[in-house]
């Protein structure tokens, strides 16, 4: 029974010392816009758009864990003319943990993770989704305003040739998790 007791002591304390570092942890909801960077989607796939959640955990007093979940929608360059009826569109959906380090209110995200493509094609009455996954990664250097951040973010996925280089543009609300 006394070794009982001395583990549970030792497990309490140890529990009571890591609330001392925990940090802050966040949801954010977020716009994000972006353009490519290579040819071969600049090409057909100059810009697009879409929307973010980010899931902030914090392991100490200036850093915090993060998981990134973001959808972006690339519609055709309008000065590409397909046979009426037709669509072309393509979809990014990148999944990033990262590590964000607060410097006051500015911090530095760098992401690694995986990726989700998509292209998607409408014949008149017919589609078809052509999908590949890569790896991916990201870094991101933003600007905290109280409950709103503001990002710029370099990203990359997929293999070469057809890789995706894309500069981003993310705004996000904050939501506090305190439990």
């Amino acid at each position: 029974m006394h070794r009982f007791s001395t583990i549970l002591l030792f497990f309490l304390i140890v529990n009571f010392k890591s609330y001392g570092q925990h940090g802050e942890d966040y949801i954010n909801v977020g716009f994000d816009a972006g353009i490519t960077l290579n040819d071969y989607y600049q090409a057909q796939f100059p810009a697009g758009f879409g929307a973010s959640v980010k899931g902030l955990y914090g392991v100490g007093l200036s850093g915090q864990v993060s998981l990134t979940a973001n959808y972006l929608y690339f519609p055709l360059d309008r000065s590409i003319v397909l046979p009426g009826g037709e669509n072309l569109a393509f979809h990014h959906i990148p999944v990033f943990l990262g590590y964000r380090m607060n410097f006051d209110r500015f911090f530095l995200e760098p992401q690694v993770g995986g990726a989700l493509f998509a292209m998607r094609y409408r014949f008149d009455q017919d589609r078809y989704t052509e999908t590949s996954t890569g790896f991916a990664f990201a870094a991101e250097a933003g600007y905290v305003f109280d409950m709103v951040e503001v990002s710029l973010r370099y990203q990359h996925a997929g293999s070469s040739p057809h890789h995706l280089g894309l500069l981003g543009v993310r705004a996000a609300y904050k939501i506090p998790l305190g439990y």
